[in-house]
């Protein structure tokens, strides 16, 4: 399983690079078209492009965060706990976890499939934005979230900790 797992990783890692690539493209975008707004220059299609592609940033980083523990977690509550407690308090959050983010996922996937296959678009006027990216983005997302929220309630059936950072997970990048 460890071999599958560090696949999915080097996967899950991947998605949250692109996803930045996307955020930069978009950024780029805002400052070229606020440039030609500003020169009176007509520059299309910006506001659509943003509405589908903030979805696909969003739903690409999801999984790492996930599988980084970087979700929320109110610490002020579960410190307070004594340690017998917070594992199962932990294992009860990770199975609403992938009810939540499966439960996203199956509803997603049927209008994910038709948006691809009636070739659906958003937009209105000269720019269409395809919108089959962003309904799969939200699959993959959900989808590997719950993936990996299954992973935590292995790791706590075995009886690793669930609470504390595991060296074997990836780790964001730091900035120098």
């Amino acid at each position: 399983m460890s071999k599958f797992l560090h696949g999915v990783d080097a996967l899950t890692r991947a998605m949250m690079v692109v996803a930045a690539f996307c955020a930069f493209g978009l950024a780029f975008a805002i400052l070229i078209d606020v440039l030609a707004r500003n020169t009176g220059i007509k520059f299309y299609g910006v506001p659509e492009y943003i509405r589908n592609w903030l979805i696909v940033i969003v739903f690409l980083q999801i999984p790492f965060s996930v599988r980084i523990r970087s979700m929320l977690a109110v610490d002020i509550f579960v410190g307070v706990l004594p340690p017998a407690a917070r594992t199962p308090l932990a294992v009860f959050g990770y199975i609403l976890g992938v009810i939540f983010f499966g439960a996203v996922a199956a509803g997603g996937l049927g209008p994910a499939i038709d948006s691809w296959i009636k070739n659906e678009y958003e937009g209105e006027g000269v720019v269409e934005v395809a919108a089959w990216p962003a309904r799969f983005a939200i699959v993959y997302g959900c989808t590997m979230a719950a993936f990996y929220y299954l992973v935590r309630i292995y790791e706590a059936w075995k009886g690793r900790t669930t609470l504390a950072p595991d060296a074997d997970l990836p780790q964001p990048v730091e900035h120098i």
